[in-house]
């Protein structure tokens, strides 16, 4: 005879694969529920809310004297059986009164946690429920899964991410299996063929396809299984039509979750019609996107401006939208994950809506990418830099759609070189050239001659420059510099003068700039561009410092921050004090120069400017090795170099003189070995990080503690912690990603900076700084 209902403590399922990952998750599980009688999992279908429940349940089963029960309401058909479900998962024999009263006669004492599982198409009936057992039953908790809140007071909402994936460059098999996205695309694989290992070979496939896949557990688990007859790297060529290929789950599980497809279309099939046609046109963004262009997208008479907010509102509680944690240019921003995204699209073809919303985005963007080049100057600067920033995937896939067709060829390069200053700002050299080359490639006959032509062999020619290819841009900036000459055009020859003296400039030949750049000022006066005129200062500016003619460089400089000043301006002014910087060096005045430098670190840190910021590290660390600083120049050496290979530049050549002088320098007070250590722990710092090494502070998330005066930095204060929880050399490499060798050099510097001898004394020094609450 079977247990009566009084008699079990649970009807959890058993599991029939390996619980993967989540610790944190669980945690939070764990202490929402010590605090919260209501605790809602909440993401989107595939997230892995419902495993996640259920291995919390197991958790509290132990904890509670009356256990934990697990109520599927996925195959409920009707709001109102969602009682009876609940009254037959519970076992209860009874039939006196209704079912929500035979609920709370039961539960009325009980010390027990009820998981209701998948809410979101009875959600206004869970909610009722739950809100009345929640009042009658005081020892009762409750766990629930949905794609939207349940919007009860009290209640605990906590979001199911993705599980983490790695990042592009890991160096190892091994380092691979420290993110759960891959340890259970691993765990899963073995499950199928039990011979499938990760290898050298297919590692970076492997994180490219848990990439692809958003690290959302049950699409992962779908394409696992298909190691039996494929290899990774085919797994990953097929994912672009990842229905298709992701249709093999469990028979074991639910019918919605044995395919992607078949999920998606529950999802879709809970929303309502205008909800479904902001998720299919809402497929045309690439990346996230603010309201404001949703509105330029997707609105018209059937989902009507007015209605939008509402909408959008509906689909981030549905967790169709996400919200991205912070807000550009105090506008909120949003974001698909791509499986919803192609699935959306698919809806978009689907209703012929793929050409009329894609062309809306394509016109948006162009027109932000022109606005932008009006606005970049002036107090809005750093708002309209992040917007930029925050927009790339988006100016990336209107300029992709213009580049498809050689009659948008024009409108295309006009939107690349509006963003001459974006491709410089955010350090995309190689793809601004990119973009413009292949434009100015499928130019017709009629744009062959004019402006457009003009500044796209411009922008490609002061960009190739910038990459120290001197060989390339110099060609490409006079034949820029005739049609520009010949099309009448004041602002593209001024740029093109510009461009042609950077050459120059700042690969050996300064005087011949001179001439060039004061033409170039000139024009910029006449023309349209209003970074022109303060660029061009800066570059005089630049000649005669490097002419050995201090007084007019700081004259030339000095204007230029005046003008910036004007307009509530930074990004020019920090250039022009980096000038500063550079004649106060050469004049011997080290300490100065290290002050305007870091001074320009400040002006320039919310652009994240890798080489205007790279040349400033190496003014700080030529000073930081004059004042017998060898150590921390060596650090910063090593950060410049990172940095610059970063974005595939190097070094202007008037600073190589003053750089490899500061490395000789630094290399000889050091030693050899003593050198290479320094100067692979500065090239193994985040950028943020050699800044804050730069300017003598801590970043943000820097350790806290301090002993007798001492700091970490944030990667020593990481690896610090590494040490404390017993990792060796070897696997903190691994787990940062780094060579041995500079793990072994952070930990060597650790123990001399806070003066000990063992890797337990850095233990109990970690444990000092962090006492229990």
């Amino acid at each position: 005879m079977g247990a009566t209902a009084a008699e079990r403590r649970s009807n959890l399922p058993a599991e029939l694969s390996s619980f993967v990952g989540r610790r944190h998750e669980l945690a939070s599980v764990r202490s929402g529920l010590a605090s919260h009688r209501l605790v809602t999992l909440f993401g989107p279908g595939g997230m892995g809310k419902t495993r996640l429940a259920y291995r919390a349940a197991a958790d509290q089963e132990r904890r509670l004297a009356d256990g934990a029960w697990v109520v599927e309401l996925a195959p409920v058909p009707l709001p109102e059986l969602v009682p009876d479900t609940v009254v037959a998962a519970l076992g209860l024999r009874s039939a006196s009164g209704s079912p929500t009263e035979r609920l709370v006669a039961h539960l009325r004492e009980r010390h027990l946690l009820l998981v209701l599982d998948n809410c979101e198409h009875v959600q206004d009936a869970a909610r009722a429920l739950a809100a009345e057992l929640l009042d009658a039953c005081p020892a009762l908790r409750i766990l629930a899964t949905s794609r939207e809140a349940l919007a009860l007071p009290g209640e605990l909402v906590l979001p199911v991410p993705p599980l983490p994936m790695p990042g592009r460059g890991v160096a190892s098999p091994e380092a691979l299996m420290h993110f759960d996205a891959v340890r259970l695309f691993v765990d899963r694989a073995a499950a199928s063929w039990s011979s499938f290992q990760v290898t050298a070979d297919n590692q970076d496939a492997l994180a490219e396809l848990v990439r692809r896949l958003d690290g959302m557990p049950l699409a992962i688990e779908l394409a696992a299984v298909r190691v039996r007859s494929l290899t990774v790297e085919q797994i990953l060529e097929r994912l672009n039509d990842r229905f298709a290929l992701l249709t093999r789950g469990s028979r074991a599980a639910s019918p919605r979750q044995q395919t992607l497809q078949a999920l998606l279309d529950w999802s879709h099939d809970q929303l309502e019609p205008r909800e479904r046609m902001a998720w299919a046109r809402t497929s045309v963004f690439s990346g996230g996107f603010d309201l404001a262009a949703l509105e330029a997208v997707a609105c018209d008479d059937d989902l009507p401006v007015e209605a939008l907010p509402d909408v959008v509102d509906r689909l981030v509680a549905k967790s169709v939208l996400v919200r991205e944690p912070s807000d550009v240019g105090g506008a909120a921003r949003f974001h698909m994950l791509d499986s919803l995204r192609e699935y959306g699209a698919a809806r978009l073809a689907e209703a012929g809506g793929t050409a009329q919303h894609a062309e809306r985005h394509r016109h948006w963007y162009a027109e932000r990418a022109a606005r932008a080049a009006r606005e970049l100057f002036g107090p809005a600067q750093v708002d309209w830099f992040d917007r930029m920033r925050a927009d790339h995937d988006n100016l990336r896939s209107a300029l992709e759609r213009l580049a498809h067709d050689p009659a948008d060829a024009a409108e295309g390069l006009r939107m690349a070189c509006a963003m001459q200053h974006h491709w410089v700002m955010v350090g995309r050299f190689g793809e601004g050239r990119a973009w413009v080359e292949r434009l100015l490639a499928q130019l017709g006959e009629q744009d062959a001659a004019g402006t457009t032509r003009a500044a796209g062999l411009e922008v490609a020619g002061r960009l190739a420059v910038l990459q120290g290819q001197i060989e390339v841009g110099r060609p490409l900036l006079e034949e820029a510099l005739a049609t520009a000459t010949a099309a009448g055009d004041a602002t593209w020859r001024a740029h093109s003068l510009h461009g042609l003296a950077l050459a120059s400039a700042f690969w050996g030949e300064p005087a011949a700039a001179l001439p060039l750049l004061e033409q170039a000022l000139d024009l910029h006066r006449e023309g349209t561009d209003p970074f022109g005129v303060p660029l061009a200062l800066v570059q005089v500016a630049t000649v005669h410092a490097a002419l050995d003619d201090p007084d007019r460089a700081m004259a030339r400089a000095e204007e230029c921050i005046a003008l910036s000043e004007a307009a509530s301006e930074r990004w020019c002014a920090a250039m022009a004090r980096w000038v500063q910087a550079l004649v106060q060096w050469r004049l011997g005045r080290g300490t100065r120069a290290r002050t305007y430098a870091r001074d320009v670190l400040r002006l320039k840190e919310p652009f994240g400017d890798r080489m205007g910021m790279a040349m400033s590290l190496a003014v700080v660390a030529w000073a930081e090795s004059e004042a017998g600083h060898a150590a921390e120049a060596a650090r910063l050496l090593g950060a410049v170099e990172s940095a610059l290979d970063s974005i595939g530049a190097t070094l202007f050549g008037h600073l190589h003189e003053d750089h490899d002088r500061c490395l000789a320098r630094t290399r000889e007070a050091l030693g050899e070995l003593a050198f290479a250590r320094a100067f692979e722990e500065g090239a193994a710092l985040r950028f943020d990080e050699a800044v804050a090494l730069a300017v003598g502070r801590r970043t943000p998330a820097a350790a806290d503690p301090e002993a007798d005066g001492v700091r970490l930095t944030r990667r020593e204060a990481e690896i610090a912690t590494l040490v404390a929880e017993g990792l060796t050399n070897r696997e903190i490499a691994e787990r940062l990603v780094m060579a041995r060798r500079t793990a072994e050099g952070h930990v060597a510097h650790i123990l001399g900076k806070l003066s000990l001898t063992s890797r337990s004394q850095v233990a109990a020094w970690v444990a000092a700084q962090h006492p229990a609450e």
